[in-house]
């Protein structure tokens, strides 16, 4: 990412936004991120955003954690999952809000590395071995078909069983629906999927 691009980024993005990116890039989707990894991306993303005003090469860790926090809260969309103890991954919301931003001029390099980190860490045998999963499920012939998805259904989707928690059941969802992110037929079903095991709950 150049110089501009940073300089736009720092401009245009909010120290939450700019951390939740981070945690993206870093493949928070599927997995919980450090602090501290989260910090040195976040830096790189938007150099001076989190940096101490009397030596600006040094990160303000503390202004990190407080911009994790602050994007968990509801108040604020509630974009990731997590704590500074367990790490922070992205909530469905975060995952949406990060595919709404990463269309956008302001970040045209992220979604690049975000690409190119999935088709890494993303086996494509598992791929295809869920997309046929997928599309055998009863709930995506209701979806073809423009019938309504039962609860039972969509839950059915995304594995999640009676002892799945509502934060187990939202990691779940979020890894699936980032695994077909770019898949617009099947991305838009796993959303409508995932919203409708949100909405009640997630357990």
């Amino acid at each position: 990412m150049d110089a501009h691009a940073n300089n736009h980024l720092t401009k245009s993005l909010r120290c939450l936004d700019v951390v939740v990116l981070a945690v993206s890039v870093l493949g928070g989707d599927a997995k919980s991120i450090d602090t501290e990894d989260v910090a040195v991306r976040a830096h790189e993303i938007a150099p001076g955003m989190f940096s101490w005003r009397k030596f600006p090469d040094q990160i303000n860790l503390e202004l990190v954690r407080v911009s994790l926090s602050d994007a968990k809260k509801p108040q604020n969309g509630g974009l990731l999952l997590g704590s500074g103890r367990e790490g922070w991954r992205l909530s469905a919301s975060g995952l949406a809000w990060v595919s709404i931003i990463g269309k956008s001029s302001v970040s045209a390099d992220l979604p690049a590395s975000a690409r190119e980190r999935r088709a890494g860490s993303i086996d494509s045998v598992r791929r295809d071995d869920e997309r046929k999963r997928l599309l055998a499920t009863p709930a995506w012939k209701c979806w073809g078909a423009g019938e309504a998805i039962s609860v039972r259904e969509a839950r059915a989707v995304f594995r999640l069983n009676e002892y799945s928690t509502p934060k187990m059941s939202e990691i779940k969802i979020v890894r699936l629906q980032a695994m077909f992110d770019d898949d617009a037929a099947i991305g838009a079903f796993l959303r409508s999927a995932g919203a409708l095991v949100l909405d009640t709950g997630g357990a």
